[in-house]
């Protein structure tokens, strides 16, 4: 009897073991399944409902027949609506052949590495990161190089790490800006400098700017906006965060013409099309001029400010107050304990439920991450119980 046929390259290159990441969370819903009353705030989802006129927009497209096979790039009206959209971030006309429209934002970032990097070439990603990106990462097969973001400097990145991490195979840099899980956002000089170094060295810049409609402090500056480097960067954007449309699966990636189109022929043979009705939903969520994002912002700092009232003057357990995002890292070193036992001790405890953020990368350790996606009244009963579990330690 002969053995089986073994795996691409490709496919053992992705672990089949469940992400660290998300143990605690997890358990956690396991428990909720079975009847215990836990708060999570260990997961990004937004409390909201997407906006009526989407809804309303999803029945009348299936109405209208809209549930064929679409354009593999994206159907015209929403490559429109996303152009118009970051046509204002860039300050420069973003046109169609830059836009390619992607079922969500991970799948626009593993798109387009894998259409700008390959097996054997240097990727730098600052670390804390997005855990569920480890294993885009992994599919494209190149050897990731991190550089810290140390809580000591808010989570800004060194400029002089940056370039001490490049090697003759670098051949890109992802980022994620605004940050997730930290919440922190570059400046327009930060962002200069890392789009330099990139010219510099013939890199590509991968921009992730999912949360940019939530910034609290300063200015956001997308990668679209760096004159002179419009041959290099790359922006990711979705509706998922900004609009409530998690499920949806609505994204998109914008880059050079010539890369959108190497896209497309990836697109072409990994999708051949995504659901038109998704896409013209879509549409009509980007044309409110940015009203319901501005909305979710305002509930978001509101909560924040709830969050820091009840947490901070605490010995054990700091808040950092994020620059944007919906999520607020919190620093429990002084408690004593690593932040995967201090998430499970207040799981059983208080039954509360948040992220243990070493799992996002070294420079995590000593964090957890708490989600503002949950009403005001439950928000504040969860961080009462997050402070009365720290200050008993």
């Amino acid at each position: 009897m002969t053995s089986a046929p073994g795996f691409s390259a490709l496919s053992l290159r992705l672990s089949d073991e469940p992400d660290p990441a998300w143990e605690v969370h997890a358990l956690a819903a396991q428990r909720r399944a079975a009847g215990e009353d836990i708060i999570m705030l260990s997961i990004g989802e937004p409390d909201s409902p997407p906006p009526a006129a989407v809804l309303t927009e999803i029945e009348a497209s299936i109405a209208r027949g809209r549930t064929r096979y679409s354009n593999a790039r994206g159907e015209d009206s929403v490559i429109a609506a996303i152009c118009a959209y970051a046509t204002k971030q860039a300050g420069r006309e973003i046109r169609p052949e830059h836009v390619n429209f992607f079922p969500g934002a991970q799948t626009a970032l593993f798109g387009m590495l894998m259409t700008v990097v390959g097996p054997g070439d240097g990727l730098i990603v600052p670390e804390p990161f997005y855990a569920p990106y480890t294993q885009v990462l992994g599919a494209t097969g190149v050897e990731v190089s991190h550089i810290a973001l140390h809580p000591e400097h808010a989570f800004h990145p060194s400029i002089d790490e940056l370039h001490a991490a490049i090697s003759s195979r670098t051949r890109a840099m992802v980022i994620t800006n605004p940050h997730n899980p930290t919440g922190s956002v570059l400046t327009r000089d930060e962002l200069m400098a890392i789009a330099e170094l990139c010219r510099e060295h013939n890199m590509w810049l991968v921009a992730d700017e999912v949360y940019n409609e939530f910034i609290y402090e300063g200015e956001f500056t997308s990668v679209l906006a760096l004159e002179g480097y419009e041959d290099r960067t790359i922006a990711l954007g979705t509706l998922s965060k900004s609009y409530a449309m998690t499920g949806f699966r609505h994204g998109w990636a914008i880059s050079p013409a010539e890369a959108g189109a190497r896209a497309g022929v990836l697109l072409e043979a990994m999708l051949f099309g995504c659901v038109q009705f998704i896409q013209d939903a879509g549409t009509v969520a980007l044309s409110d001029g940015g009203a319901f994002p501005r909305a979710e912002r305002e509930k978001y700092l509101r909560r924040l400010d709830k969050v820091m009232a009840e947490l901070e003057g605490s010995d054990v357990i700091h808040p950092r107050r994020p620059e944007a995002g919906m999520f607020v890292m919190i620093d429990i070193r002084p408690s004593g304990l690593d932040a995967d036992t201090f998430a499970k001790r207040l799981l059983d405890e208080q039954k509360v439920a948040v992220l243990p953020t070493h799992t996002f990368g070294p420079s995590g350790a000593g964090h957890i991450r708490i989600s503002l996606g949950m009403d005001d009244d439950t928000l504040v009963e969860a961080t009462r119980r997050i402070r009365r579990f720290a200050d008993a330690l």
